[in-house]
């Protein structure tokens, strides 16, 4: 939606039932008339299809989320964490690269005074911030990406907590 992309198919899964086991492919109905009708069950579907409880929880997280407003406040949110993510990489003394992401889906690249992925740096981060009280993951081809995807009830006082956890990672490296 954030680039104007319309797909042909959409995998999505626990997300929509907060962390619930539940999966769906949804599609345009040109893709999905092409699927030969069903003549039963087919095996390798069957894990999570239809489960009711996987469905009365994803309806439940669904209205939630728009009673809530949660979409619009990761929107509101995305602007003051990527400034603050920023004036992190700026301060960090060349250790971060990149700082991409959308709505409250980050990732803050660690990278070496070359700027080679640094895995080891991003391992530092994520053990300074959990002895600090913040859970945050190395992730990506290099586990060298710092990954933050804070809940969407989050609030910005707890986001700016995040940052100066995150900032005083960064500052015990040597």
């Amino acid at each position: 939606e954030h680039s104007g992309i319309v797909p042909d198919l959409l995998c999505i899964g626990k997300g929509m039932s907060s962390g619930f086991p539940i999966s769906a492919c949804v599609g345009t109905a040109k893709v999905m008339d092409r699927w030969p009708e069903s003549r039963g069950e087919a095996i390798h579907t069957s894990t999570s299809l239809g489960n009711p409880a996987g469905c009365a929880a994803a309806l439940a997280s669904i209205a939630e989320i728009e009673r809530l407003g949660l979409v619009e406040r990761a929107a509101d949110l995305e602007a003051p964490l990527s400034s603050m993510l920023q004036e992190l990489r700026d301060a960090a003394g060349g250790r971060i690269g990149q700082v991409r992401g959308r709505g409250l889906m980050w990732g803050i690249e660690c990278v070496d005074m070359t700027g080679a992925p640094s895995p080891s740096i991003a391992a530092a981060v994520v053990s300074g911030a959990l002895r600090r009280g913040v859970i945050v993951l190395a992730a990506g081809p290099s586990c060298n990406v710092v990954s933050l995807s804070p809940s969407l009830t989050i609030t910005l006082e707890q986001l700016r907590f995040g940052a100066d956890v995150l900032r005083d990672a960064i500052s015990e490296l040597s």
